[in-house]
């Protein structure tokens, strides 16, 4: 497939200068409403029962693995453009890819900042000069073998939405172009204002009031169909997104409540292997942490939890350990099923009684404890007591449809598409934009020599979206 994108096809949003550089959060909130309580194990044999349960590794290290089937055998090709000095050759003299101001990347994109960074990618403010300075936001990939890995991958998952999405209706981020150049794999994406975790901790710093005032039900719902819409369709795709989180979704239009899913570096396929260890601890589903084969329910459950910390300011599973989100869990959400106690790693977390407990815990005198709920912080009773329905609007049927992604077993929990019929979706009068939200039947083949819809005329999906024009 080949990914070389022309210059007179690339879209990009209307960005506002001020939500765009909004600044990222860079830890957590401290958790303001206590959830659990330590109650230490005092009798002898039952705490050499619980260390002999545990074992001798941490538990946070086992991580259990699910081999799919074998997918049928496919092949296809994509090429990526190269772009080098060819009086030069070797390797860069430092690794790291540091541009001065205004430098020109590649052909045709100068970066003017950073937008943000983290362990695998730092994302630099940009424009494309060959089309009218439009900004666009050059994702550049460190160079290490995991992480240009992932960034390849990456390229591959965002062909084939583009493939099955050309007009960008699915509310997920678009990659405009990729290429090679100075030894780091360049991903071009369309730039998008702040995050709804930076639009969350801005709101906060202007008074008590504004984050609820803007974060109340009708916002939720817009915010929450629209992720819903984009998770029916990657799953129709086969596609887990896995990271879904404030931080991965980025506001298109604040004042009309457009959001889009970033961040396509953790998605897995499904033949590709599924692990125990991945999505954000605070969003991890408890199927995941319990080492039980999973389905893409778990981002209806990280989508349940977005859904919950704009509407509270907070995370019930806002805990620094493994133990402590998954007793959040059984205490806001629970009690667990036997048979999620019993899977693969449930031994390592669950006492005999169904109780989680913690093995010398690092802000607690060493010893065994169980985890307890305190009285109260079902997630129903926390929604009612920290929410003002003059504010905030019909808190129960919120309530309800939070607890329906929110649901611990997941052979109950909806699918994205389910969770589009509830009640609640319909209640503020938010269609989906685009319907149907999954096409019928089963996906077309895919033609080995098909060219990458990264590279094929496209039309702006929306009014927010204008064309760059080539000079």
């Amino acid at each position: 497939m080949n990914l070389t994108l022309p210059a007179d096809l690339i879209w990009t949003v209307a960005v506002t200068p001020l939500e765009e550089q909004l600044p990222q959060p860079t830890k957590a909130p401290p958790q303001p409403i206590p959830i659990l309580n330590r109650v230490v194990v005092s009798n002898h044999a039952a705490k050499a029962a619980l260390r002999e349960r545990r074992g001798t590794h941490d538990a946070a290290h086992r991580v259990v693995m699910h081999v799919p089937s074998a997918p049928p055998e496919l092949r296809v090709m994509m090429s990526i453009p190269t772009i080098f000095n060819p009086n030069l050759n070797g390797m860069e003299p430092i690794s790291d890819f540091l541009p001065s101001p205004n430098e020109t990347v590649g052909f045709n994109y100068k970066v003017d900042g950073i937008l943000g960074s983290g362990s695998f990618a730092t994302v630099f403010r940009a424009v494309h000069e060959g089309a009218q300075n439009r900004p666009v936001a050059l994702k550049c990939l460190k160079n290490a073998k995991e992480t240009m890995d992932a960034g390849l991958g990456e390229a591959r998952v965002q062909s084939m939405i583009r493939l099955h999405d050309p007009l960008g209706r699915r509310h997920i981020v678009r990659l405009l172009d990729c290429f090679y150049y100075r030894e780091h794999l360049f991903l071009v994406y369309e730039r998008l204002n702040a995050s709804v975790s930076a639009h969350c901790t801005h709101l906060e710093t202007l008074g008590p009031r504004a984050r609820a005032e803007y974060w109340h039900a009708g916002s939720i719902g817009a915010l929450s169909i629209q992720m819903l819409d984009a998770l029916a369709f990657l799953t129709y795709l086969g596609i887990t997104h896995c990271d879904v989180k404030t931080a991965n979704i980025c506001i298109v239009n604040a004042e009309r409540r457009i959001f889009k899913l970033i961040d396509f570096g953790s998605v897995v396929l499904t033949h590709d292997a599924h692990m125990s260890y991945l999505q954000s601890l605070w969003y991890r589903a408890p199927e995941v942490i319990l080492g039980l084969s999973w389905t893409p329910k778990i981002d209806v459950w990280s989508l349940g939890c977005v859904a919950i910390e704009v509407a509270l300011g907070f995370l019930p599973f806002q805990f620094a350990s493994t133990e402590l989100v998954l007793a959040a869990h059984n205490a806001t959400r629970g009690p667990f099923p036997p048979w999620m106690m019993e899977g693969p790693l449930g031994s390592i977390y669950f006492s005999g009684s169904g109780c989680v407990y913690e093995i010398d815990p690092r802000a607690a005198a060493p010893g065994a404890y169980l985890l307890h709920a305190v009285p109260n912080t079902t997630l129903t009773e926390l929604l009612v007591q920290q929410l003002d329905p003059a504010i905030f609007g019909d808190v129960v049927s919120f309530g309800n449809f939070a607890k329906t992604l929110l649901t611990v077993d997941p052979d109950v929990r909806p699918t994205a598409a389910e969770a589009l019929q509830h009640p609640w979706m319909a209640s503020y009068g938010l269609p989906p934009i685009d319907p149907p939200i999954v096409p019928e039947g089963p996906l077309p083949p895919i033609d080995p020599q098909f060219n990458s819809p990264i590279g094929a005329p496209v039309t702006p999906a929306s009014s927010d979206e204008v064309p760059l024009t080539a000079r």
